[in-house]
């Protein structure tokens, strides 16, 4: 198992509840100085905007490329603390109405994040045999597919995400996790190169895939596609890992770890490993992984069945609470980015997505913090000192 097995779903097109996953989260190991000198944060390529990724304060000169969305990573000096990160990603991302939603929170505050995207959405009820799953027949999910005429909204949210400089990973495709075998746990590297490989086709030829649906060109460059994380976070790392080398990928985030700590890459494969943390719940010092369907399966069992306003408004103010003893924790500490993870959902009267974004609309853009994709923070790390970076992954986790 890669780390912590954590349940997680991914909706549909238009609706989030067909969530299949019964594999769920246990707590535990299964799964510096506020006054130091100001961060040595990104520069901005791009004119300071709302929706940019600007440096407030720093006078250090670039030392990274800039990114699709004008973050430009910068090294850190002597004394310097790095900047808080906060990277949200977003495992299926097939609904317009979400897609709508974090567009417009990026347009109130300096945010960017990934989508992890599900191969399977750029296929139809009609089209699903152009997909098979690593020993499934034919036009098997887990995942509901689409109508023929959902295609070209996906396609042009998508297209929307990277015009507004949003990362574009995978969450493969099927989505078979425990209860829907042969799942992740029993994949072996064949099995994911294969899975891969349909990713791949899938994005590349939408078209060709849907014969007479009138659809945009998808501006989603393969070449671009660097990262993944599992469906349910299954998975074995040895298996799974030289799957990722072959198709020249260079992180994961379907593993867990204990509190919050800066990324390693694996020393086998040199892979960075950039899961969610265990951090402990709000008022209850259980350790929970960050992930949305985790904090919704330890309140509400996940189900919405007979749930009230007033009770999701306390699991949305609990949630929020965790999120913001985490920022507290790191912020004050040893900086290490706070990894979200999260889903296009409307679970528990829509209590994590509220939280998720009173979180994001209270902390990007306060100083010395940068809300940004999984790609950015990577190249920050990379333009780094390797002593220095050696030294911040040294530092003791917060919330462990």
């Amino acid at each position: 198992m890669l780390g912590v097995t954590a349940a997680c779903g991914s909706g549909s097109l238009n609706d989030s509840s067909d969530v299949t996953v019964t594999n769920t989260v246990t707590a535990g190991p299964q799964s510096s100085d506020a006054g130091s000198p100001s961060s040595a944060g990104p520069t901005s390529a791009a004119a300071s905007s709302g929706a940019s990724s600007s440096a407030a304060g720093s006078s250090t000169a670039a030392s990274g490329a800039a990114q699709p969305d004008g973050f430009v990573p910068t090294k850190l000096q002597p004394g310097q603390k790095p900047p808080q990160f906060i990277v949200v990603s977003f495992d299926g991302v097939g609904w317009h109405e979400k897609w709508q939603h974090w567009f417009d929170v990026a347009k109130q505050v300096p945010f960017h994040f990934t989508g992890f995207l599900s191969g399977t959405y750029m296929l139809s009820d009609q089209t699903k045999m152009a997909y098979q799953g690593p020993g499934h027949s034919p036009g098997k999910s887990s995942i509901s597919w689409n109508s023929p005429s959902d295609l070209p909204v996906e396609i042009n949210d998508l297209n929307q995400a990277i015009d507004e400089g949003m990362e574009i990973g995978t969450h493969f495709n099927g989505h078979f996790c425990a209860g829907a075998e042969p799942s992740g746990n029993q994949w072996t590297t064949a099995d994911w190169n294969s899975e891969l490989d349909s990713f791949f086709s899938l994005v590349e030829n939408v078209k060709k895939n849907n014969p007479g649906v009138d659809l945009p060109d998808l501006k989603l460059d393969p070449a671009t596609i660097k990262g993944e994380r599992t469906p349910c976070l299954e998975g074995k790392a040895e298996e799974l890992f030289p799957a990722l080398i072959a198709h020249n990928m260079t992180y994961d985030s379907s593993f867990t770890e204990s509190g919050v700590a800066w990324p390693t890459k694996s020393p086998q494969y040199g892979i960075w490993r950039l899961g969610m943390a265990t951090f402990p719940m709000n008022g209850t010092g259980k350790k929970q992984i960050t992930m949305d369907y985790n904090f919704y399966y330890t309140q509400r069992n996940a189900s919405s069945d007979g749930v009230t306003p007033e009770q999701s408004a306390a699991d949305q103010a609990q949630v929020l609470a965790t999120y913001n003893d985490m920022y507290n924790a790191t912020y004050n500490g040893n900086r290490a980015p706070l990894i979200l993870g999260n889903h296009f959902n409307a679970w528990n009267n829509n209590a994590y997505e509220n939280a998720l974004t009173s979180f994001v609309l209270d902390k990007c853009g306060q100083p010395d913090t940068y809300c940004v994709p999984f790609r950015d923070l990577i190249a920050w790390m990379e333009a780094q000192d390797p002593a220095t970076l050696q030294q911040l992954q040294a530092l003791p986790p917060e919330g462990a």
